[in-house]
């Protein structure tokens, strides 16, 4: 992050010491009785006596200084937070120089490598200089400064100290693109670099706006992945913006948040598709109205496929099957020959996908259970799915008799209720 320079502006000058007037009118006063003239009002001056001088007074009191007198002329005392030698400084917290007597002159905060001074402000009294630029992780800087008092010669000095190592930087990435488009089923998932233990933390630093759905709610899948969801889908055809102000914060361990994120996005079309295990077939809807009904083939008895509601996590016009990602080797009786499938829109990240079927399938689609999971459809039902459906899209499948998927294998996240979905010991039909 380069930082700007630090904007012009002239410190306030040394204020001149004021002349020392009591010293003046101590010496007048000599005078005055020296001569005689000191005297009552009225009273006519008497002459001088030749007797011996009468006897001396006690000192007078010290005679306290003029409000225009200097309280003290010892150094400015100048004090720097973060302290001289500091480590782990925050880039968000300011750099604070402070004269606790006297007033600065000037300050320059720059990275002790080279590069622009940091911007900062200074005080109306010219007692303290507060940076309000945000810092770089990683690195050294130096504070340089002078002050002046009463003193003759102003004070200086020099600090340095290091911001947050690189070590305990954290980042964090979002499943959805700036821009994208995405379904109404699409579920928001934060991932960090770093465990994160203070989550509340995290938790309130996001904003989710827009979507016309009421509040939701987290849920915490390990100490590095949050998903949040509203309570209700998306509206259609709505906006999304979402925002996590992640910079500075201290999410446990001193693992500190190392940049915000900010994306927008859109809510498409609604589209839904149901598929019934009874009746092998796949319905879809699109904006409410049913827009197409397809013969599918779904999971057998040793494969059969998983319930309940699953988000499209992404889509491709071709994929490669292979049996090994099934731990299957050949000689299996469930082993298959490589393939490229086509129109494929995955459902689980275990490998449950809408895909055309086989060439062999084709004749048993709408009769009977031959995959490994997969919904296997026609040509023409796969490319409808593929092309009219996307990411965040939601298919259900019910009827298999089989449990429903795992909320983290995929997004199963809308088959748990939302008073249920911050508690992570929820076990739901899965």
């Amino acid at each position: 992050m380069s930082l700007s320079s630090r904007p012009d502006s002239v410190l306030p000058a040394v204020r001149s010491t004021p002349a020392p007037r009591r010293l003046l009118a101590l010496g007048v006063l000599t005078a005055l009785l020296a001569t005689g003239c000191a005297q009552a009002a009225g009273a006519p001056a008497e002459e001088p006596t030749a007797t011996a001088p009468a006897p001396r007074s006690a000192p007078a009191a010290t005679v306290p200084p003029g409000p225009e007198q200097p309280a003290t002329n010892a150094p400015a005392e100048v004090t720097v937070t973060p302290a001289d030698a500091a480590v782990e400084h925050n880039p968000v917290d300011p750099v604070v120089v402070r004269a606790e007597r006297g007033e600065l002159t000037d300050v320059v905060l720059v990275p002790a490598a080279g590069g622009e001074p940091v911007p900062g402000e200074l005080s109306a009294d010219g007692s303290t200089w507060t940076s309000t630029g945000v810092l770089d992780f990683d690195t050294r800087y130096a504070v340089h400064w002078s002050a002046s008092s009463g003193a003759e010669t102003p004070a200086t000095g020099t600090s340095s100290f290091t911001t947050v190592l690189a070590a305990n930087e954290v980042d964090a990435r979002l499943n959805v693109v700036e821009g994208g488009v995405y379904g109404t089923g699409q579920v928001l998932q934060f991932t960090f670099s770093e465990p994160v233990v203070h989550k509340d933390r995290v938790e309130e630093a996001v904003g989710v706006s827009g979507g016309g759905a009421g509040a939701g709610a987290f849920r915490w899948y390990s100490d590095t992945v949050v998903r949040y969801r509203p309570a209700e889908k998306w509206e259609p055809h709505s906006r999304i913006t979402v925002s996590l102000d992640l910079l500075g914060l201290d999410v446990g361990h001193g693992m500190v948040g190392n940049h915000d994120l900010d994306r927008s996005f859109t809510i498409g079309a609604e589209h839904y598709a149901r598929v019934d295990n009874k009746t092998k077939t796949l319905t879809a809807w699109v904006d409410g109205e049913v827009a197409g009904r397809y013969p599918v083939t779904l999971g057998n008895e040793d494969w059969p496929s998983t319930t309940g509601q699953k988000v499209i996590m992404e889509q491709a016009p071709t994929y490669l099957f292979k049996a090994s990602s099934l731990d299957l080797q050949p000689g299996d009786p469930h082993w298959y020959e490589t393939f490229w499938a086509s129109n494929v829109s995955r459902l689980t990240a275990s490998g449950e996908f809408v895909h055309q079927a086989l060439p062999s399938a084709m004749p048993v689609l709408g009769v009977a259970n031959v995959s490994h999971g997969c919904i296997g459809m026609s040509p023409e039902g796969a490319k409808f799915i593929h092309d009219v459906f996307r990411p965040g899209d939601v298919v259900e499948v019910v009827g298999t008799g089989y449990p429903q998927a795992d909320p983290d294998d995929g997004y199963g996240d809308w088959n748990i209720p939302l008073e249920h979905y911050a508690d992570e010991q929820w076990q739901g039909n899965w």
